[in-house]
């Protein structure tokens, strides 16, 4: 491996699996925990005859928990690029714990209400829907903050690691995917549903996402903004192997044009304009 990929303390670093349990265990178990959710899930889609909004209801659920898993894994992988003082504070600690039970909470909300093939999001049929509602969109905001306060800590930094580029580049990923994925999910989160003009059915969406096919769709943005997280970082540690000198600009143009992108999608949704028409 190249040795300026390396760090002591990185989760990119030699050491695998166990040692980011060993670091981050909340994180490593509470993401276990959604990932070993999905095998039921996945069983009970094969079997289900129900729908939701045109789709089987247990695709919402599988996608929400692949989502989770996804972001508390990756938080396990970045966050050994803190410095040694600010892992070991008591409020960032508190902090993991705290997005980690969030998401486990969302996902038994979210299964629970389609297990009853009911809505989780966009639901205001009662005054106990708009409130669980509520709920969730304080805590996933309350949870992608937090990544980005990680992210802040990050750029911060002082302690002396092989590769401060790729610390560089987590941070990016996680400040702009908070910034952006907080803007494009409050922005949805504000409408009566995500659909924007077109057909308000998730029947024949595009593959695998389901964006709708008819008109806009508000998700399409918040993916996108949400998945700078992984995809700055994914960008930074490829320049360290093929463009070592170069590895900060680049993480800066891939900043820079994976917020265009993200706000023209977003601006395209609000036109009522399809990403992938038909």
């Amino acid at each position: 491996m190249n040795a300026r990929t390396m760090t002591p303390n990185s989760g990119f670093a030699s050491g695998g699996a166990f040692n980011l349990y060993r670091q981050q265990p909340a994180l490593i178990i509470f993401g276990a925990m959604i990932t070993a959710m999905m095998l039921p899930a996945f069983f009970a889609f094969l079997i289900e005859t129900r729908t939701f909004n045109g789709i089987n209801v247990w695709i919402k659920p599988l996608k929400f928990m692949s989502s989770a898993a996804i972001f508390l894994f990756t938080l396990a992988l970045f966050m050994p690029f803190l410095d040694k003082a600010d892992r070991e504070r008591k409020s960032v600690r508190f902090m993991v714990w705290t997005v980690s039970i969030i998401l486990l909470l969302e996902i038994l909300y979210i299964t629970y209400r389609a297990s009853l093939a009911e809505a989780s999001h966009f639901n205001r049929t009662t005054t106990r829907d708009i409130v669980y509602y509520a709920l969730m969109g304080v805590g996933i905001l309350t949870a992608t903050v937090m990544s980005g306060w990680f992210g802040w800590l990050m750029l911060r930094a002082k302690d002396k690691i092989a590769n401060t580029d790729l610390r560089f580049a987590i941070a990016m990923g996680l400040i702009f995917g908070c910034v952006l994925g907080s803007i494009t999910g409050q922005y949805m989160s504000s409408q009566n549903n995500h659909w924007v003009g077109g057909i308000a059915t998730d029947a024949g969406g595009s593959f695998f996402f389901g964006w709708s096919r008819t008109g806009g769709d508000l998700r399409a943005a918040h993916f996108l903004g949400l998945h700078a997280m992984q995809g700055i970082p994914l960008a930074g540690w490829l320049a360290t192997r093929y463009a070592p000198t170069r590895t900060r600009g680049i993480v800066i143009v891939t900043t820079v044009l994976w917020t265009a992108v993200t706000l023209a999608v977003l601006v395209q949704a609000m036109m009522g304009r399809s990403l992938f028409p038909l």
